[in-house]
């Protein structure tokens, strides 16, 4: 990562979780404004949120990135 955008990333770190959120959508907004339709971009932002908040109230949970690739090399192996 460059000089610049490291400082920029770990300035957004010290952000409000909303903060960061609202830094993200007009982030991605500004870069992906030729490739994703609003109504695309609006659905993506609701399914993180949902996902984010199932996390969060226990009704899911996450998985080590470590076993994902671990059970997908088991599939892909058979």
């Amino acid at each position: 990562m460059a000089k610049k955008a490291e400082d920029i990333y770990r300035e957004a770190l010290t952000l409000s979780q909303d903060e960061r959120a609202e830094l993200i959508r007009l982030l991605i907004r500004q870069t992906d404004s030729d490739f994703v339709s609003p109504d695309i971009e609006q659905a993506w932002i609701e399914e993180a949120e949902r996902r984010h908040r199932a996390v969060l109230d226990g009704t899911e949970q996450l998985v080590p990135s470590e076993q994902v690739m671990r059970e997908l090399r088991e599939i892909v192996s058979k």
